[in-house]
């Protein structure tokens, strides 16, 4: 016999929210959720006594969890609908194409305003001097330390990694091709972080990254902010819908991969992994990865992203299957590793911890 699923009415909600933390959740608060369409609207089924009875669809309270998470990252209205839709819960599409547009339409405008106010600092023409607009900035980027500055995974000298970061937004930002030579561009894969891929082994599987390190000047056809733009404009219902499925695996799934890598091996940017590490720590890349997904597909990608998120697919079941070991009381656990070495005891705590922490979860976290 089917279950049927539990009715849920407004205080179900708000008990749900109270008990993952979000204590201050009102009726006001969901009521504003709803206006802006960032929650559905309940249904009257009826009366009880002279009191209408309103209910909410099914996994509305679960969307409201998340949606209060990840309010604490941002509360971008916009950015906010892109993410519960790549995340799964029924938005509306139109909304969702707006809301995305709008996204990138301000990256753009902030990159513009960004170089017009470096190219009045330094007297020079934001468009004839874009070259030396974007070095200028691409070498404050590069200097910057503290919270906001640019991961460093990789040492790398400082005119190098200048030189590099203004090459990246020459490509990814402008959607330029600038003349890159193979050294450089072996460069830029160091100050993204990706550089062990080419050399380093997971579980024995061959490098993934291949190839002259300088076709990343390529992506400038695909991952650019303004072609990614075009792509969200052009695409069909049917792209987004096939685009969703690719965003909602590489925002949830790779970012676990990479931490449950790390956890198994002990080692944060094992083959370059390390990058894809915190994807799902900022909304933010719900979007752009919508984006890319349409974008590679439009330009012929689609074979290679599709044996990605191939690879993806079985980790859910993976780590449910891991979380079993939660449920293992210490002393039985303690006699299946007696049999076993050092080294596969220390793995297993590390997964053991990453589990506790909430490291194989995907989505933000307090802690990324």
């Amino acid at each position: 016999m089917a279950v049927q699923p539990r009715v849920l009415q407004r205080d179900d909600l708000l008990r749900a929210a109270a008990s993952a933390g979000f204590s201050t959740m009102t009726e006001r608060k969901l009521e504003g959720f709803r206006s802006n369409g960032l929650m559905p609207r309940p249904v009257r089924v009826g009366n009880d006594g002279r009191r209408p009875v309103w209910v909410y669809p099914p996994g509305s309270d679960h969307q409201l969890v998340r949606l209060l998470r990840w309010r604490e990252r941002t509360v971008d209205v916009d950015v906010l609908r892109v993410v519960l839709w790549v995340e799964r819960f029924p938005l509306d599409l139109d909304a969702v194409r707006t809301s995305a547009t709008i996204v990138m339409d301000d990256l753009s405008h902030a990159l513009e305003q960004l170089l017009h106010t470096e190219a009045s600092r330094q007297g020079l023409d934001p468009v004839d001097d874009q070259d030396a607009v974007v070095g200028a900035v691409a070498a404050s980027m590069a200097a910057m330390r503290g919270k906001n500055a640019l991961p460093r995974p990789i040492r790398v000298p400082a005119s190098d990694r200048a030189a590099a970061v203004a090459h990246m937004l020459q490509i990814f930002a402008l959607g330029t091709r600038p003349d890159v030579t193979e050294d450089e561009a072996e460069t830029i894969e160091k100050v993204l972080g990706v550089s062990p891929g080419r050399r380093q082994r997971v579980e024995g599987a061959e490098p993934w990254l291949t190839g002259p390190a300088s076709l990343l000047v390529d992506a400038a056809d695909v991952v650019s902010l303004p072609r990614m733009t075009e792509a969200l404009a052009e695409a069909t219902d049917a792209e987004w819908e096939e685009a969703r499925s690719v965003a909602t695996l590489l925002f949830l799934q790779l970012p676990v991969v990479a931490r449950a890598v790390a956890a198994q091996t002990g080692k944060e940017n094992l083959a370059g992994l390390g990058v894809f590490a915190v994807l799902d720590s900022e909304p933010l890349f719900a979007v752009l990865l919508l984006a890319f997904a349409i974008g590679a597909r439009r330009a012929d990608w689609a074979g290679n992203v599709e044996d990605l998120t191939d690879s993806l697919m079985p980790w859910p079941s993976l780590i449910g299957e891991l979380k079993q070991v939660l449920e293992m009381p210490q002393p039985v656990l303690d006699h299946n590793l007696a049999g076993h070495g050092p080294e596969m005891q220390a793995r297993t705590a590390r997964i053991i911890q990453a589990l506790l922490d909430g490291d194989l979860d995907p989505g933000p976290s307090p802690d990324r």
